[in-house]
This record gives C-alpha cells, sequence and structure tokens, in this order.
C-alpha cells in the first residue's frame, strides 16, 4: 500500500517585509549585499494577532476546504513546528499543538495526536511517520501540520547584530507561514513513492534556536559556513545511495523543490546533487517572495506553483531535503488530483 497527497493548505500573512527595510532598520550595516548573497527580497510577517497556533489553525482549515474529509475522518494530526507560540509571543510546551488543533478542528476524541519537532524537516519528518501509518494500515487518513511564527528570531537579530559578520546573519531571511497537508491511502497513480531522511546528529551544534543570551526574546545562532562545509562533503555520497536505493535519478522527475534557504546555497546544493543523481530538471524557488519559511518551505513551494499550473497532474516532484541537526533527505511524490 502506498499513500497519496490528498490535499494540500497554505496560508501566508498578508504583509510583506523587504530586506531593504531590515537592512534600514539594523544598527550596522553588513560587509555583503544581503539581498544579492540570499535571494530573499522579501518575506511574509505576521500580522498582530498571528502567531504559532493561528497561522498552523488557518493553513489546517484551507487544506480540509480542499479536502473531500472533514475533520472528523482524520485518524490523526501531527504538528511538526520549530515555533511554539500561542496567544501571541507566549511560548507554549504543553498542551501539545497537535491537541489544540485537533479540538479547534473539531476531530474525533479518538483520533490521535502528537507533536515533533526537527528543525526544518519538521514537516517532513511529519509526512515520513504519517506515510508509514497509511502503508501499514494504522491510520486511514491524516494531517501534518506546521505554523511556522518564526520572524521574532528576525526582531531579535535587528536588535542584536553589531558587527560584519554575526552568528544571527541567517535570521533575516525567514518568513511566517503555516501549511498542512492531509494523507491518505493511494488509489491511483498519484502517491507518495518514497521519503527518505538521516541526520548526522554529531553536527547539531552548528545552529541553535534558543533565548537570546543577550535580551529577551528568542534567536537563532547558526555557523553557516562549517554547516555548509559539513553538508557539501556529504551531499553527492547521500544522493547516490538514495539513486541506487530507489532506483531512480534526475531524468525520471519533472520538478525538484529545495529547500528555501539561500540562492547560493540552493545552487551549491544542486550541483553537488547532479555528481552522482543526474542533472536535474527545473528548480522550483520561492525564496525571493517568501523567503525561508523553514519547516513548512517545500509546500509553499509546492502550493505557489500548483496555482501558478507550473506543476500539474502526472508530474513527478523530488523534494531535497536540508536542514540543522545536520539533516538530509529525499522525497518523491507523484502528484494527482492537486494538479488539477
Amino acid at each position: 500500500m502506498r499513500s497519496r497527497l490528498e490535499s494540500l493548505g497554505v496560508h501566508l500573512p498578508e504583509r510583506e517585509v523587504s530586506t531593504a527595510d531590515l537592512i534600514a532598520a539594523m544598527a550596522v550595516t553588513p560587509m555583503f549585499d544581503l539581498e544579492k548573497l540570499t535571494g530573499v527580497k522579501k518575506r511574509r510577517w505576521r500580522a498582530d494577532d498571528d502567531d504559532s497556533f493561528t497561522l498552523a489553525l488557518a493553513a489546517a482549515t484551507r487544506c480540509l476546504e480542499r479536502s473531500r474529509h472533514d475533520a472528523s475522518d482524520l485518524d490523526v494530526i501531527i504538528f511538526t513546528s520549530i515555533t511554539r507560540f500561542r496567544n501571541g509571543m507566549n511560548f507554549c510546551a504543553e498542551p501539545g499543538f497537535g491537541l489544540l488543533l485537533k479540538s479547534a478542528l473539531g476531530m474525533r476524541e479518538d483520533a490521535l495526536h502528537f507533536d515533533i519537532t526537527n528543525a526544518c524537516a519538521g514537516m517532513m519528518t511529519g509526512l515520513q511517520i504519517l506515510d508509514a501509518m497509511v502503508r501499514s494500515g494504522a491510520v486511514r487518513c491524516g494531517m501534518v501540520v506546521s505554523g511556522e511564527c518564526i520572524t521574532p528570531i528576525t526582531e531579535t537579530a535587528l536588535k542584536e547584530i553589531r558587527d560584519p559578520i554575526d552568528a544571527q546573519f541567517a535570521s533575516l531571511t525567514v518568513g511566517d507561514s503555516g501549511a498542512a497537508i492531509i494523507l491518505e491511502a493511494a488509489t491511483g497513480n498519484d502517491r507518495v513513492e518514497f521519503v527518505d531522511l538521516f541526520a548526522a546528529s554529531k553536527f547539531a551544534d552548528l545552529c541553535f534556536g534558543m533565548p537570546s543570551d543577550r535580551n529577551p526574546g528568542v534567536a537563532m545562532y547558526t555557523r553557516a559556513m562549517e554547516m555548509h562545509a559539513e553538508v557539501i562533503q556529504r551531499l553527492p555520497a547521500a544522493m547516490g545511495f538514495y539513486a541506487e536505493k530507489y532506483q531512480t535519478d534526475a531524468s525520471q522527475f519533472d520538478v525538484v523543490i529545495p529547500h528555501q534557504t539561500s540562492s547560493r546555497a540552493i545552487r551549491s546544493a544542486l550541483e553537488l546533487c547532479e555528481a552522482t543523481f543526474g542533472k536535474l530538471p527545473e528548480t522550483c524557488i520561492t525564496l525571493d517572495r517568501h523567503g525561508n519559511t523553514s519547516s513548512t518551505s517545500h509546500f509553499v513551494v509546492l502550493d505557489d506553483y500548483l496555482r501558478q499550473g507550473k506543476i500539474k497532474a502526472g508530474d513527478r516532484v523530488l523534494m531535497l531535503v536540508l536542514a540543522s541537526g545536520i539533516i538530509m533527505g529525499v522525497v518523491a511524490i507523484t502528484v494527482g488530483e492537486l494538479g488539477d
């Protein structure tokens, strides 16, 4: 048995903030052109009443509106955000957001719910778990949802960056969003082909999301150059492994969706992938308009390209997972009704 992506819902706040706006608000001007280096021209920014919960709920509601399923049909909901803000900028550890969303959506009392966090690979990890649950027959259908209210780390970075090179510069690339998907058992050719992730956990300390060490608020500290160096050493071998394991290569896919980090990092990663996986097809990018939306990024891009008609029914999509941790992996899907 295989699972398929039955429905997709994405919510993006209306407000847009440009990279030029952020640079103008900084106490120190970067020694490099941040927009040119990252490719991020603007990103979506939360409204005053937005938080992780409201962004996730908006995406989940939209996902259900597009689905043949009602909330009562869902056997499980998996919440996968990095951020956990509720009722404003209050960090909420318990109760779990899966439980809160289950109640808000009107799911059955006996439906399963749980939360997982795996940096920017959170939704992909949730997809991997739900795919296994559907294929095993443990559930008929379920939802993976994330609400990333992540621009508070940008606000902290704007206050604290004082040097031309700083561990918080990556915080200036992020944008807020919500995304939700429903998986069910596949009945046709559209399906999740494979989901395969691994973590090189000894490099977990190259990126920390934590309370600021100087001011109230949250911050992200990234040793970006070291992380990039470790990834590029391993990526070609990883893609060669996947090519052999699944007897596939780049020629079998119509589009590729990389994690939306920075334009330079994406170019470098794709070149490395091609060394052992073959010439990749069209690359799907919304980084310039949405920034790095962390755990939701692949589905923000997928939704955008579906709405533009650039991804259609029957297309095979390869998603490249690269996240702090360090987490790498691939997800392959064949698009069905979503493409219509």
